[in-house]
């Protein structure tokens, strides 16, 4: 019941959010919303486990683990995001690229200080889960700097370290952009040093692979959000995605057609290219 309840406010918590990547208002008062929205959604995720008991440790671990980190990321990363955004310098140029590459050295202090614990969420370990993630049960011999007091009822205090070590994912990706732009500003350049390619189909059918990745788990084991997913295609397509949430009501809505037209036009093409190849050989 738990997985099924915190699924749904996750959805529900994500259109929300997803709502402001299409609106006009002041980047400032997005921030601040943004962060609301999250803080209610924890607080409904909060009543789900008030109500609902878990149904072993096995629950509770996976829930600290793994899907309470997954709405607190939000939290946090919107909050630094604000942080970072009303102390940016004035102008822009060299001290702006600065603002940014402090912010990164933050970020790696940060991970540097819990090395033990980031090495532990990156490895996707599970040893140490029942003195991590179950709630009274971290061991006091385990150093947990720079964590904030815990509500014990919905906290462990690792929850908070992995929820953080997502967000700074997150935000190291957003300052990567950041310091790449700053510096190569007009420079029509890959990582690889190669012309950018630039998508001239229809955006509609650059969604309609965005989901299907997205849906099958073929990038980072299933662990990447679709606005991270889009954000990648954005960027090396030299494409806009922004309102890929509300386009992808286009799709459900489709008629007299299949929903999923354009992966079907690419397993047709891939079948003529397997049949002709085939042929050729013959």
């Amino acid at each position: 019941m738990i997985k099924k309840l915190s699924s749904a406010l996750y959805t529900k918590m994500k259109a929300e959010l997803e709502e402001f990547n299409d609106d006009q208002m002041d980047k400032v008062d997005m921030l601040k919303s943004a962060v609301l929205i999250v803080h209610r959604y924890l607080d409904e995720l909060k009543q789900v486990i008030e109500e609902y008991p878990f149904a072993g440790e096995e629950e509770e671990i996976w829930f600290f683990k793994t899907e309470k980190p997954r709405f607190y990321r939000w939290l946090i990363f919107y909050t630094e995001l604000f942080n970072i955004d009303s102390t940016r310098p004035a102008g822009g140029g060299k001290r702006l690229n600065e603002h940014y590459r402090e912010q990164m050295r933050y970020i790696n202090r940060f991970l540097r200080s819990h090395e033990f614990q980031y090495q532990y969420f990156r490895l996707g370990t599970d040893e140490l889960d029942h003195l991590f993630f179950l709630r009274g049960a971290t061991s006091k011999d385990i150093r947990l700097s720079s964590v904030p007091t815990v509500d014990p009822s919905f906290g462990t205090g690792h929850e908070y370290l992995f929820s953080k070590f997502r967000a700074c994912e997150l935000l190291e990706d957003f300052l990567k952009t950041k310091l790449s732009a700053g510096k190569g500003a007009g420079v029509e350049k890959s990582i690889e040093g190669n012309p950018r390619m630039k998508w001239t189909g229809e955006s509609l059918n650059l969604i309609e692979i965005l989901y299907a990745l997205h849906g099958s788990g073929q990038i980072n084991n299933g662990r990447v959000e679709l606005s991270e997913i889009a954000g990648a295609f954005q960027q090396v397509f030299q494409v806009n995605l922004s309102r890929y949430f509300r386009r992808f009501a286009e799709i459900k809505q489709r008629k007299g057609m299949s929903k999923t037209r354009f992966l079907d036009q690419m397993r047709d093409e891939l079948i003529k290219k397997i049949e002709e190849a085939d042929a050729y050989r013959q």
